[in-house]
């Protein structure tokens, strides 16, 4: 009988590997019992892949009860570890208040350490967070240049704002020939406010455009849909 139970066990125990690999193929595998006692052990030596884990476990109750504090108290130890998902998932924790006060210092802090990694949507975020003086002073020039690497990656909200920016010359050389190829890049990513600040441009004839009732019709029927 002991032999059975023996060899059940060896049977059930994630295969053998590097401590992270290990509790991870438990952790896939829902042995969530297993993998939380080995992300434990891990993140206590510093592992920040470990310590992201955990944060990700309590953070959707897996294996344990769902807790938003102790998640980003784990986000952040990955997060200072220079973990890159563990960064944004503390900037948005911080700035929408989810298991803390909202917290815009912080959230702009980890979304910065986010954005010089390349993130993009982290990129996205703290430049509007610069743009509109959350966590710190507005600034419009600094604002400008993390927007411009999210625009280039694609970010929507991102090349709208810059092409605002450029319409109205704030951080950035006013033109508005660029400001209207950043809407109408984000506007082609379907992002509605870009859809209907083309409709208005061209229904009323704004930013050196004659009145075009073809084309406002267009992004009309755009935004709409």
């Amino acid at each position: 009988m002991r032999y059975y139970l023996l060899l059940l066990m060896l049977w059930t125990l994630p295969a053998q590997g590097s401590g992270f690999d290990s509790a991870m193929r438990a952790y896939q595998n829902q042995q969530y019992e297993y993998a939380l006692e080995a992300f434990k052990s891990l993140a206590a030596q510093g592992d920040a892949d470990a310590q992201h884990r955990l944060a990700v476990m309590y953070r959707h109750g897996q294996g344990v009860e769902q807790n938003n504090k102790t998640a980003l108290r784990w986000y952040k130890k990955a997060a200072d570890n220079g973990h890159l998902k563990a960064q944004t998932s503390a900037a948005a924790m911080l700035y929408f208040a989810i298991g803390t006060p909202a917290d815009w210092d912080q959230a702009a802090h980890y979304f910065s350490l986010a954005a010089q990694q390349g993130d993009a949507k982290a990129q996205e975020s703290y430049g509007l967070m610069l743009l509109q003086g959350e966590g710190g002073a507005q600034n419009s020039k600094k604002a400008a240049l993390w927007l411009n690497m999210a625009a280039a990656q694609d970010q929507a909200r991102a090349q709208l704002a810059l092409g605002m920016l450029h319409l109205a010359g704030e951080g950035v050389r006013r033109s508005e020939t660029a400001g209207l190829i950043w809407i109408e890049k984000s506007a082609l990513a379907n992002h509605k406010p870009a859809q209907w600040a083309l409709y208005k441009t061209y229904s009323d004839g704004l930013y050196g455009q004659a009145a075009n009732q073809e084309r406002a019709s267009y992004w009309q029927r755009r935004y709409q849909h």
